[in-house]
């Protein structure tokens, strides 16, 4: 089977005993790479991009999500623009060198690093914090109301017919990857205009507001998606909802069910009545308490299952048919940092790979329904012979993957 066979026999639990390795994305330290080992023709970047060059996940025969055939433009990066058309225009307000105090496109506040700052970021490799949000343009039901034409409507001008142009012929040929149409999920999306802590008190305060938003937010996504799902074609719809944290989901049960499930019934209705036949949902820390609702209101598969929140082999015990991706400990990679020891037992890396992988990807094949993944993106602690060793020391679990365009 190809690649993309492959994930759509393990979303039907036909594939046996056969694994598809993935990875959500690289965040890894390209120039030390190239010092430890890694060739120098093989590409650096976060997500597979097919041209001509080998990348990561090529080279390490790794499925990942396919985004646009070339380095994406403004806008284009999740197929459609979510958010405000026009933007706001983004200002800088003040940098002391070390603070840098700015206004997004969506009018929000941020503050940063400076880039005056020489920060080594290793070619690639995250270092630092991100931005953090000190300010919202929109703060209440009357602010939105009055932005609300910025977050509605302007159709054609939130996707691009030349990426389209471009991606199609791309995504429908490859098999290396899997194609997956991004959503921002509901709650991910009041955070991105309101900030965690309206979102999360709003639906209380203000349910009807709450309401409006996010019926704004999905017929906005179909009616922008519509034409790029039938011109592409997609193995999947990615919805990017990040909402919980290490003690759990910032939505309560009851307030879900409420506010917030018949948004995944629709939008996964319209999806299949698309043609795309499943729904994956991203959510970081401990999703537990929400679990058997989003598989029960549409989503088909959920992941990555942090290893220091969840336990992704109680959730598989709990839950027997619902498919999971992840849960493999990205930690494993620094087995000696403070805490990590008593873990594994041990300070060699290759060791904590082997019994991690033993822990968790053993079980879960024998399970069925699993892709065997890391538990985030491989992170810039990582060096390049310790994830080489972790992607093939995988082939003993039943790794079957097959990178059609360099042979392997």
């Amino acid at each position: 089977m190809t690649n993309r066979e492959l994930f759509h026999a393990t979303m039907r639990r036909e594939n046996g005993d056969k694994l598809l390795h993935f990875e959500l994305a690289f965040n890894v330290p390209y120039k030390k790479w190239y010092e430890q080992g890694m060739p120098s023709h093989v590409q650096p970047g976060w997500y597979p991009i097919l041209n001509e060059a080998e990348n990561l996940y090529d080279h390490f025969n790794v499925t990942g999500i396919l985004f646009t055939p070339d380095h994406p433009q403004p806008g284009e990066w999740h197929s459609y623009r979510e958010y405000c058309i026009p933007g706001y225009e983004y200002k800088v307000l003040s940098d002391d060198g070390k603070r840098m105090v700015s206004i997004n496109d969506l009018g929000n506040t941020m503050v940063s690093i400076s880039p005056k700052v020489q920060v080594d970021r290793n070619d690639g490799a995250h270092i630092g914090s991100p931005p953090h949000e000190i300010d919202f343009a929109v703060k209440t039901r009357e602010d939105y109301e009055r932005t609300r034409r910025l977050f509605t409507g302007n159709i054609e001008q939130r996707y691009s017919k030349s990426w389209i142009e471009r991606s199609a012929p791309v995504f429908k040929e490859q098999t290396d990857h899997i194609s997956m149409l991004w959503t921002t999920g509901p709650y991910a999306f009041l955070r991105t205009i309101l900030g965690t802590e309206t979102a999360m008190t709003a639906p209380y305060e203000d349910p009807e507001w709450i309401r409006m938003m996010l019926s704004d937010h999905l017929r906005k996504s179909m009616e922008a998606a519509e034409p790029i799902i039938r011109e592409i074609g997609y193995d999947a719809s990615f919805v990017w909802e990040d909402c919980c944290g290490k003690s759990g989901p910032f939505i309560a049960p009851a307030m879900f069910d409420e506010e917030f499930a018949w948004w995944y019934r629709e939008w996964k209705d319209f999806t299949k009545s698309m043609g795309i036949p499943w729904v994956m949902l991203d959510t970081d820390g401990d999703p537990t308490a929400l679990v058997s609702r989003w598989y029960e209101n549409g989503v088909d598969c959920m992941h990555p299952w942090e290893v220091n929140c969840v336990d992704i082999l109680k959730i598989a015990e709990d839950f027997p048919n619902y498919i999971l991706m992840g849960g493999i400990y990205k930690h494993m990679f620094e087995p000696a940092h403070p805490g990590q020891v008593g873990r594994f037992k041990t300070t060699d890396i290759c060791e904590a790979i082997d019994a991690e992988l033993e822990r968790v990807v053993a079980p879960m094949r024998k399970r069925g329904g699993y892709f065997p993944s890391l538990d985030h993106a491989a992170h810039s602690a990582v060096r390049y012979k310790h994830y080489k060793y972790y992607s093939e020391r995988m082939m003993d679990y039943g790794k079957a993957n097959t990178v059609k365009r360099f042979g392997r």
